[in-house]
């Protein structure tokens, strides 16, 4: 899979996320392959299930910053959610958002480890 195809796949803004990688779809490629290396999501689905609402909206949060830099639509709009719902006192919302970003986290995943180098 190439960058076009996974910007397809997973709804990135391809172009826009380039441009904050200087335009180098080699460093874009790099950063891509080490998201799912990151322990940020593994703290969020402990803190989920934990009821542990500080560390959701910190893992969260984190990960939308991630996701937004590296162009992950769906995971970013989905960390975002966590984060609101944390923050508006709607916790029962939060274990079907993260099923929700739990399936884009993982779609963003699978079509990563699809790419490549």
């Amino acid at each position: 899979m190439n960058l076009e195809e996974l910007a397809g796949t997973i709804q990135m803004d391809l172009q826009g996320t380039l441009a904050r990688f200087g335009g180098s779809r080699a460093l874009l490629v790099r950063f891509l392959k080490k998201f799912p290396q990151d322990t940020t999501f593994e703290t969020l689905k402990e803190a989920v299930a934990a009821g542990d609402d500080a560390t959701v909206e910190r893992a969260a949060h984190t990960l939308k910053g991630v996701a937004a830099n590296l162009g992950l639509e769906p995971v970013r709009a989905g960390s975002d959610a966590l984060v609101t719902a944390v923050r508006t006192g709607r916790q029962a919302e939060i274990p079907a958002l993260f099923e929700t970003l739990r399936a884009d986290y993982e779609a963003a995943g699978t079509a990563i480890a699809a790419l490549a180098e």
